[in-house]
């Protein structure tokens, strides 16, 4: 079974997973200033949120865990009644805030939101989701 980075846990990808670059509450005031000076509704500036905090803050993956979070937003992706904008808020159930410094209301379209981050994941880590994807996952 494969584990959680810097565990010895499962390792269970969620969706919200990919937010965890954008977190600012451990970042310094410049990350910060630097993020929300970018605005996650412009085509552009998304692009920018996803390669620059939301892809590198998955830096420390191997392309095994890369490969199944990729996969869990592609299965998100074709529940056509997803709920991405849930991402982006406060979950009650885990007693956890959102690491997006913008709320749901603030992103006109999360489901393209995600969208954006399953195309730039796809370029960026296209060999690594190749390799994980060549071998017997059941050996994991």
């Amino acid at each position: 079974m494969l584990k959680a980075p810097f565990t010895e846990l499962p390792y269970e990808p969620t969706i919200d997973m990919f937010l965890a670059g954008l977190e600012t509450e451990y970042n310094d005031r410049e990350f910060k200033d630097e993020l929300l000076r970018l605005d996650p509704n412009s085509k552009v500036d998304r692009v920018k949120i996803i390669k620059k905090y939301i892809i590198k803050g998955q830096e420390y993956l191997s392309y095994k865990h890369k490969f199944l979070l990729f996969k869990k937003l592609e299965g998100a992706l074709a529940n056509k009644d997803y709920d991405f904008s849930s991402a982006f808020e406060y979950d009650y159930e885990a007693d956890e805030p959102s690491p997006s410094p913008w709320s749901a209301s603030e992103i006109y379209t999360p489901r393209s939101f995600f969208e954006d981050i399953f195309n730039v994941a796809n370029d960026i880590w296209r060999a690594d989701i190749s390799r994980a994807a060549s071998e017997d996952l059941s050996t994991w």
